[in-house]
């Protein structure tokens, strides 16, 4: 039997079982109402390897169900919608620091970086993703990158 939300249009066959739980709409939608004011940027690093680069992400807490990336020229979206975090009208905070119910974070990447080709993984609240070097700059189209 066909899987028919793998094979619409739009979507792209990854090897497993991975179906993005969430829409782009639905991310917009949820960014603009969350948060007003306050801007939350988790903290990136980008290393250069020998035949690619390495993005580092700090996000703990989340699922890799809730993320959205997508690149688009040399730009990668790292959005994120996790509904099941919620503080609790009884919690005091002394110090509240973090809080990584829904952002969106626009990171720009080194311009011969071949964000077509990405892999990303979630692990140990860090996003990974590998984007392989290009000899010249590179003419990405729009990429969804499915985390792992």
């Amino acid at each position: 039997m066909k899987n028919d939300i793998l094979y619409s249009p739009g979507y792209s066959i990854y090897p497993g079982d991975y179906v993005p739980l969430l829409k782009a709409e639905e991310i917009e939608e949820e960014l603009k109402h969350s948060h007003e004011g306050e801007a939350l940027f988790p903290p990136v690093n980008i290393t250069e390897l020998a035949d690619s680069f390495k993005v580092e992400v700090a996000i703990p807490g989340v699922r890799r169900e809730d993320f959205l990336l997508h690149t688009t020229d040399n730009i990668l979206f790292v959005r994120v919608l996790n509904k099941e975090y919620k503080l609790h009208g009884a919690e005091r905070f002394q110090l509240h620091e973090f809080n990584y119910e829904c952002f969106d974070r626009h990171i720009v990447l080194p311009e011969n970086a071949d964000a077509e080709f990405t892999s990303a993984e979630y692990k140990a609240g860090i996003l990974r993703l590998y984007l392989p070097k290009t000899d010249q700059p590179s003419k990405n189209r729009p990429t969804t990158i499915v985390v792992y």
